[in-house]
């Protein structure tokens, strides 16, 4: 984002032309968290592969699952 956009006005040009989403946290082999590169609105996608905003509650819900990832990966390079 160039220093001459304010956030609203970023928001602005995000809600015509659409955000514009990079992958910022592999959570699992399902569910990403991403942000915009215009406006900085951070993203993740559901369990249903859907697109929702991400809130405290996604995020703790996130953070249990990339847990329950890292020690399922343990589980099978141990075996």
């Amino acid at each position: 984002m160039s220093n001459n956009f304010s956030p609203i006005k970023a928001a602005a040009i995000c809600s015509f032309t659409g955000h514009n989403l990079k992958v910022t946290h592999q959570v699992n082999e399902r569910v990403q968290e991403m942000c915009c590169t215009k406006c900085g609105k951070q993203m993740t996608t559901n369990i249903y592969g859907k697109l929702v905003p991400l809130s405290d509650q996604y995020s703790r819900i996130n953070r249990a699952l990339n847990q329950l990832a890292i020690k399922k990966n343990r589980r099978e390079l141990s075996l």
